[in-house]
């Protein structure tokens, strides 16, 4: 998690808001306050639209991130999307993985990602 604050920034309150396990927000509040990176110092040679859809998708919080749909409507798309020949999928993929109740610890993580692949 530290790699990824050192780009994103370290959540704020209202970043976490979502966050319902008490172990998780503590263990969040435990990374010293970072200022989010500028991603167009980082990236110097990418452009405006480019950096703004970084920054878009970057966020910590699922709910404030741009939509799958959002994001391609952005602007950096513009000249090579092509609408008519996108297919929508009739129903939802629904990964068992991600229904999992189990406690996820770095070895069932593991298995579940082995299994998925």
């Amino acid at each position: 998690m530290a790699i990824i604050f050192q780009v994103i920034g370290a959540p704020t309150e209202e970043d976490k808001s979502f966050v319902t396990d008490a172990k998780a927000t503590s263990y969040l509040s435990a990374f010293p306050m970072t200022e989010r990176m500028d991603l167009s110092k980082k990236y110097p040679g990418a452009g405006e639209n480019a950096i703004d859809l970084l920054n878009k998708m970057l966020l910590f919080n699922p709910y404030f991130r741009i939509t799958i749909d959002e994001a391609l409507a952005h602007p950096l798309f513009n000249k090579i999307r092509k609408p008519e020949k996108e297919v929508m999928a009739k129903e939802s993929i629904m990964i068992e993985f991600d229904q999992t109740t189990d406690t996820l610890d770095r070895k069932k993580l593991r298995e579940l990602f082995l299994e998925e692949i």
